[in-house]
C-alpha cells in the first residue's frame, strides 16, 4: 500500500519536522500560559473577565516564549548533527589514509621474481 504523505492545507505542501515542533511547542505554551495566568487571577480575586482577558495575555507571552525556546533547542540540535557529521567525516579521511598507507606498505614489501639465469651462456 502507498503511504500518504504528510501534507497541509490544500495546497500538499509538506510540513518539515522543524515547523511541526515549532507548532507543537507554541501550542503547549499557549495553553499552559492561559490556564496559569488564569488560575492565578483567579486565585487573588480578579472577575471572570479580567481574569479570561489576563489569561488570553499570558497565553501570547508564553507562546512567545515557547517558541524561541523550540527554536533554540533545534538549532542546538542541528548543530551538534553537523558537528557529528563532520567528526565522522574525519574519521572516514583519517582511515582511508591509513589504508593507502598500509597498502602502499604492502606493495613495497612484495618480492619481485628474480629473472631466470640465462640457459644460453
Amino acid at each position: 500500500m502507498a503511504k500518504k504523505a504528510d501534507t497541509k492545507g490544500a495546497g500538499g505542501e509538506k510540513v518539515s519536522p522543524m515547523e511541526e515542533w515549532v507548532s507543537r511547542a507554541r501550542g503547549i505554551g499557549l495553553i499552559l500560559g492561559f490556564v496559569v495566568s488564569f488560575y492565578v487571577c483567579r486565585g487573588q480575586g480578579f472577575a471572570m473577565a479580567d481574569a479570561v482577558l489576563r489569561g488570553l495575555v499570558g497565553a501570547a507571552v508564553l507562546s512567545v516564549f515557547a517558541w524561541w525556546s523550540a527554536l533554540l533547542v533545534i538549532q542546538a540540535l542541528m548543530r551538534a548533527a553537523a558537528a557529528q557529521t563532520q567528526r565522522e567525516a574525519q574519521i572516514a579521511v583519517a582511515q582511508a589514509a591509513a589504508a593507502h598507507q598500509e597498502a602502499d606498505a604492502a606493495f613495497a614489501r612484495r618480492v619481485t621474481p628474480a629473472p631466470a639465469p640465462d640457459e644460453a651462456g
